[in-house]
């Protein structure tokens, strides 16, 4: 508060001496006026007074002066008891901050020492560069049932003895677990147009921030051998120059995605450019109509906000992510190789780093009433092969035994180069949100891809689709949310190592259904449920990727998911 500035109980808060001699002026400048006033009050009444002598006007001027006269001694006698008690050394302080106070107390005032009440923003201490911090974070309590079948139609699985490891006719595999997943982060923006994020989350996986109730191999029972805390993102960003926000280090995904192509977990290590600018066409706003009162009265027309009839944002945004580092580029000795999985020679192993380079501009266009159509075309594509990625991606085999199968290379990051299209169109209709949305993508080096893979006649198997439709919005207390898509991943098309691992379990050649719905128990909590069914889209082709949930199945036939998820949200 303001020096000089009052409390509702009439005190003073943080009165200096400068301030006091402003208060004992204002106070003499009032009581002065006040007398004037009365003066002017009794004069009036004496001249409108008709049958009032001389004699007594003269003596009510005499006690008006009087009065005035005792009125200004008492104020020189505040004003030398305020400069005395100036003049000695301060009272000791109470214990903790503190503040000056004045109270009256019929007669003078004095000024005292008072303990400063502490609030919770006290309580919280930010050093001088932080601007404004968040605390954020989520903890989803989940039941989780996978399942997958295998290939009915391979001669392997009509094995009247399969081998262990190897799956036989009709065989399933499935896996129910109670999970758990916590994430707690801060972002804040600093002085001078920066600002950071960190967010700590439970697994160290890059897909998946869950952790399986009693899944530990040792320690016993309640043991805490899979309970970790692992860094989810730490990055560091600048806005200081106009619509451009620059980020570096493990970031929230920059680009527009969708689950087809960019498992929602996956927090990106590298750099990233973001471009915006809003333009506006036309207005909207002016006055309402006039409208009419009960008792059929007109009431005059009230102003409406004006907005843009349309908004247009058009973005770029670019990245480099480090996909995978090798170390160390300059090994000692010979070159170490490694050979091709099921086939024959060896290579190389590469000593340079793998880099996923993003290309990604687009607009979204806002109509009144909430109408919005948003697409955002993006490309794909890889520099080099770190240590990790070297061999040719195979994609599994259905000719092969389940073991030899699953040990092919399944991640591999070679012939890709992939078009990504993320489209969405949304509406209100009785203010209940709604909205069509999809995906497309193909790989352009498709060919390339599949004769790498030991399958040269299969190069059309490129493209990936995502359709579906949704309405309702999760957002306050009893809101709701409905959303179902159809999904076809096809073998060649895309980077296994980036897809949902939910649906389809991460693997490619495979299509099917999604359904999703929630609801909000209040503005923090909901629940929600996601029912998965999945099969094999080319008979004559595996279904490559990085199975996660369902590993023992080389080629996946059937596949289902179900999850019922509890979310707290803080």
């Amino acid at each position: 508060m303001a020096q000089g500035a009052y409390f509702s109980n009439g005190s003073l808060e943080d009165l200096n001496p400068k301030g006091e001699k402003i208060m004992l002026i204002s106070r003499f400048v009032l009581k002065t006026a006040l007398i004037t006033f009365t003066l002017a009050v009794l004069t009036g009444t004496q001249s409108r007074a008709q049958t009032s002598s001389d004699s007594d006007r003269l003596e009510k001027l005499e006690k008006a002066v009087e009065q005035l006269q005792k009125r200004n001694a008492d104020l020189e006698a505040e004003v030398k008891t305020l400069k005395k008690q100036n003049a000695m050394g301060p009272v000791s302080p109470a214990e903790g901050p503190t503040k000056k106070q004045m109270t009256y107390d019929g007669k003078t005032y004095v000024e005292r020492e008072v303990p400063v009440e502490k609030t919770a923003a006290d309580k919280w201490k930010l050093s001088t560069p932080i601007l404004e911090l968040e605390l954020y974070g989520d903890i989803r309590l989940r039941y989780a049932y996978q399942g997958g079948q295998t290939d009915d139609d391979s001669p392997l699985a009509h094995a009247a003895h399969p081998l262990p490891g190897d799956a036989g006719h009709d065989d399933w595999q499935e896996r129910e677990r109670e999970r758990y997943r916590l994430r707690l982060g801060l972002r804040g923006t600093l002085v001078d147009d920066w600002f950071f994020g960190i967010r700590l989350e439970t697994s160290s996986s890059s897909r998946s921030t869950n952790v399986t109730f009693a899944d530990e191999s040792s320690g016993g029972p309640f043991s805490k051998g899979s309970d970790g805390i692992n860094v989810g993102q730490a990055y560091l960003g600048y806005k200081g120059f106009k619509d451009v926000t620059l980020t570096a280090g493990r970031m929230p995904n920059p680009l527009i995605v969708t689950p087809m192509v960019w498992d929602p977990d996956i927090n990106p290590e590298g750099l990233a450019e973001q471009w915006k600018h809003t333009f506006s066409f036309g207005e909207t706003g002016g006055e309402a109509p006039a409208s009419y009162s009960k008792d059929g009265k007109n009431v005059a027309p009230v102003a409406v906000k004006s907005e843009p009839l349309i908004k247009l944002d058009i973005f770029v945004n670019l990245a480099q992510f480090i996909y995978d580092d090798a170390n160390p580029e300059n090994p000692l000795g010979p070159r170490p190789t490694t050979s091709q999985p099921g086939q024959h020679g060896v290579q190389l192993i590469p000593n340079s780093d793998a880099f996923l380079m993003a290309w990604q501009a687009g607009a979204r266009v806002t109509f009144p009433k909430g109408i919005f159509f948003q697409a955002a075309p993006t490309i794909y594509n890889y520099t080099g092969n770190g240590d990790s990625f070297n061999i040719h991606y195979q994609g599994g085999d259905p000719t092969l035994t389940n073991a030899t199968s699953l040990a092919q290379n399944q991640i591999g990051i070679n012939s890709l180069l992939v078009f990504d299209m993320p489209m969405e169109l949304g509406w209100k209709l009785w203010n209940l949100p709604m909205h069509v949305f999809g995906d497309f993508s193909t790989n352009f080096e498709g060919d390339d891809r599949a004769k790498a893979a030991g399958h040269p006649g299969f190069g059309n198997q490129r493209y990936a689709f995502q359709a579906g439709a949704g309405v309702g919005q999760l957002k306050k207390k009893n809101d709701w949310q409905i959303d179902a898509y159809y999904q076809l991943s096809e073998q060649y098309a895309l980077d296994p190592n980036l897809v949902d691992d939910d649906i389809f379990d991460s693997r490619q050649n495979m299509e099917g259904v999604v359904v999703k719905a929630g609801y909000a128990l209040s503005d923090a909590v909901s629940i929600n449920f996601t029912y998965n069914y999945g099969w094999r889209h080319d008979d004559a082709l595996g279904t490559g990727g990085t199975p996660i949930a369902i590993t023992g199945i080389s080629v996946l036939d059937q596949y289902q998911l179900f999850f019922a998820d509890l979310n707290i949200k803080f």
